[in-house]
C-alpha cells in the first residue's frame, strides 16, 4: 500500500520554523526574514518531492516462521526472502513490525538484504494472538524531513496456547490399577456398561466366553463390554481482560481451564467449553479459543444439568447459578475473588478463591480425582 510522504519530527520543526519566519518577518516588515522563511519552506517542498519519488519503490517478501500454534515459552525465528526495487540515491530501510515484543519492529538497511534473506528471533512470552508484518519499505529524503512507506503483502498470525499443567500424580492413581488415574476409573464404572458379542480371539480371557451364543453359533463367542455413555462435562470460562498476559489471576484461570480440558480429553471424556460468546466441543478448537480468552463475554449463559467446571474472573460481573442435580465446581480470581467465591457458594457451586501463586494441579485435584464429575 502506497501512502503520501509524511513529515518526520525534524520535518515538522522545519515547517513550523518556515511559517513563523514568514509571519514574523511580514508583521515586522523585515523582508530578509520573510525570504529566509520562504527558503526554508521551499527546502521542505523539495524534500517532499524527493520522498514522493520514493513511492515508486517496491518490495516482495516471502515470510517463513515457526508453526502457526505455539506454546508459552517457545522460541523461533522468522525469516524474510526479500526482493525489492528502489531509487538508488534515496536511503531506504526494510521494516517488519511484530507484536512479540512491545512496539517491536525489526529493521535492516535495504542494501544489506536486497535479493537475500533477513531474519529475527521471537519468543512466545505469554498466550495470545501475535502478528508479524506486513513488511514495509521506509524511504527518507536526504534531509530527513519526510518519510514515505510502501507496504507489501499481508501480516502473518501466530497463536500461542495457554500453558497446561499435567494433573496426573502418584496420588491420583486408582487402587488396583497401575495405568489409569482415578478419573479414568470413575469414568469406566460410572454407569451400567453395555455388552456386545464377538468371535473369540486368541488371548481373550476365557471367563468372558458367552456360552449360550457359543452353543448357538458352534464357535467360541465372548462378551465385549462397552463403556457407558458419559455426560459431557461443561467447562465455562468467564472474564473480560482486554490484553492477554497482563492479568496474573486471569492467566491462572485460563491455564487451569486448558489443563482441565486436556486432562479430560486424555481420558476420553466429552467436553463442552464456553469461552467468550461461543461454545466448542473439539479439543483443538477449545485450546485455540482459550488462547484468545478475555476478548468478550457471553450475552447470556445457560448451564444445563451437566457436570460443570467454572473459571470466573470477577471482572465478569455476573454469577451464574449452579446446574441442578449435577456437581458444580468453581475457581474465582481477581480483586474481589473472596466475594465472588461466597456468592457462587450461595448459588450452589463448590467455589474457592484462588491467587496466581496457587498450584493449578493442587487446586483442581478435588474435582478432577473425586469422581464427582460423572
Amino acid at each position: 500500500m502506497k501512502a503520501l510522504p509524511h513529515p518526520t519530527r525534524r520535518g515538522v520543526l522545519v515547517l513550523v520554523a518556515g511559517v513563523l519566519l514568514v509571519v514574523v518577518g511580514a508583521a515586522s516588515g523585515f523582508t530578509d526574514v520573510v525570504r529566509a522563511g520562504i527558503f526554508v519552506l521551499v527546502l521542505a517542498l523539495l524534500a517532499f518531492l524527493m520522498a514522493l519519488v520514493a513511492r515508486t519503490g517496491r518490495v516482495d517478501v516471502a515470510r517463513h516462521g515457526p508453526a502457526e500454534r505455539l506454546s508459552v515459552g517457545d522460541e523461533g525465528q522468522i525469516t524474510l526472502d526479500v526482493s525489492a526495487r528502489r531509487a538508488g540515491w534515496i536511503p531506504t530501510t526494510l521494516e517488519e513490525p511484530h507484536t512479540f515484543t512491545r512496539h517491536g519492529v525489526a529493521r535492516w538497511p535495504l542494501a544489506q538484504v536486497q535479493g537475500a534473506r533477513a531474519a529475527y528471533d521471537i519468543t512466545a512470552r505469554h498466550r495470545g494472538s501475535f502478528t508479524s508484518g506486513p513488511a514495509r519499505l521506509v524511504a527518507s529524503d536526504p534531509f530527513g524531513l519526510f518519510n514515505t512507506t510502501v507496504e507489501q503483502g499481508r501480516a502473518s498470525t501466530w497463536l500461542v496456547r495457554a500453558h497446561t499443567v499435567s494433573l496426573d500424580s502418584p496420588q491420583t492413581v486408582a487402587q488396583g490399577d497401575g495405568d489409569d488415574t482415578v478419573i479414568s476409573a470413575h469414568a469406566t464404572h460410572a454407569g451400567r456398561p453395555g455388552a456386545s458379542i464377538r468371535e473369540y480371539v486368541q488371548g481373550d480371557d476365557l471367563r468372558t466366553v458367552h456360552w449360550p451364543a457359543t452353543a448357538h453359533r458352534g464357535e467360541l463367542m465372548v462378551r465385549q463390554f462397552d463403556p457407558p455413555a458419559q455426560p459431557r462435562i461443561h467447562v465455562v470460562v468467564l472474564g473480560n481482560v482486554p490484553q492477554a498476559g497482563t492479568n496474573e489471576s486471569w492467566e491462572w484461570l485460563v491455564s487451569a481451564a486448558a489443563s482441565a480440558c486436556t486432562e479430560l480429553e486424555n481420558h476420553n471424556l466429552a467436553v463442552l467449553a464456553t469461552v467468550g460468546e461461543r461454545e466448542y466441543d473439539n479439543h483443538d478448537d477449545i485450546l485455540d479459543a482459550l488462547a484468545r480468552a478475555g476478548e468478550s463475554l457471553p450475552g447470556r449463559l445457560s448451564i444445563e444439568e451437566t457436570p460443570t467446571l467454572l473459571f470466573l474472573h470477577t471482572s465478569a460481573d455476573h454469577f451464574p447459578p449452579a446446574p441442578h442435580h449435577s456437581p458444580a465446581f468453581a475457581w474465582v480470581g481477581g480483586s474481589s475473588a473472596e466475594h465472588g467465591a461466597s456468592e457462587l457458594t450461595r448459588l450452589g457451586w463448590d467455589a474457592v478463591a484462588i491467587s496466581p501463586y496457587d498450584s493449578v494441579a493442587e487446586s483442581l485435584y478435588p474435582a478432577m480425582t473425586g469422581g464427582d464429575l460423572r
